[in-house]
């Protein structure tokens, strides 16, 4: 798990994400490959990736176009 996420119970890491298309907010979590947090607006169904960085990021909340 990076230090850039959150992880609920479960261990399972995640970002929060704002999807400015349908103003909402969501979790999206890692993929299996362990290479991108990878999530879809629950509303519209835009996909949204989040690649990860070897460098990381401070951040745990972003925004979708």
């Amino acid at each position: 798990m990076s230090e850039s996420s959150g992880a609920n119970k479960g261990g399972k890491p995640y970002v929060g994400v704002i999807f400015k298309c349908c103003r909402i907010y969501s979790r999206i979590y890692l993929n299996r490959a362990g290479t991108a947090f990878v999530g879809w607006c629950p509303r519209c169904g835009a996909k949204m990736e989040l690649k990860i960085s070897p460098h990381g990021s401070k951040s745990r909340f972003f925004m979708a176009d």
